[in-house]
């Protein structure tokens, strides 16, 4: 397991690594009408990906699901595993030279749940104090105003958070030389 390096997101360390693998097994599913279908690559539009990756290092093999994206990947083929903080992200295909993403979910990565139940508690309480403060016949109008504020508040977050996270691994990457 080789460090490329650590940085910090919001006073949080995100370790990035990348760790030499071999992929198994690809298997593609898409799911129609409630019953999985095998898939050829080449139809593959909105899927499930499993993924089973064997360590160089240690022999171990990390299975993985991949769900609603196209990844050129193949039985044997020779990968780095793309971690941060333990988490898998992404590979880099050795022979192309180019790096693919498994998640765009890189605030969990980065282990930042905290602040998604800090902006729900927020929200919480902000509609209890509304409810009670409130007490006429819109106060369940702002109370359900105060937790679609806050929904939307969650989600904008996130969305920050996970582009500023990607832009800082994306430069990384491409600074880290290969070979």
């Amino acid at each position: 397991m080789e460090k490329i390096s650590q940085m910090k997101v919001l006073n949080r360390n995100l370790d990035i690594q990348l760790s030499p693998a071999t992929i198994l097994k690809v298997n593609n599913y898409s799911k129609v009408d409630g019953v999985h279908n095998k898939l050829s690559p080449s139809t593959l539009k909105k899927s499930q990906t499993e993924i089973v990756f064997q360590l160089k290092d240690s022999d171990k093999t990390l299975p993985l699901s991949v769900h609603n994206l196209q990844l050129p990947l193949y039985n044997e083929q020779e990968v780095d595993i793309i971690s941060a903080n333990e988490f898998i992200i992404g590979f880099v295909d050795i022979k192309k030279e180019e790096y693919y993403y498994l998640t765009n979910d890189f605030y969990k990565a980065a282990g930042m749940k905290f602040f998604d139940m800090l902006t729900w508690f927020a929200g919480i309480m902000g509609t209890i104090v509304i409810l009670s403060i409130v007490k006429n016949m819109y106060a369940p109008v702002y109370a359900i105003t105060m937790l679609t504020l806050t929904w939307t508040l969650n989600i904008i977050l996130k969305e920050v958070f996970n582009r500023k996270i990607e832009s800082s691994i994306d430069k990384r990457m491409q600074a880290f030389s290969l070979f």
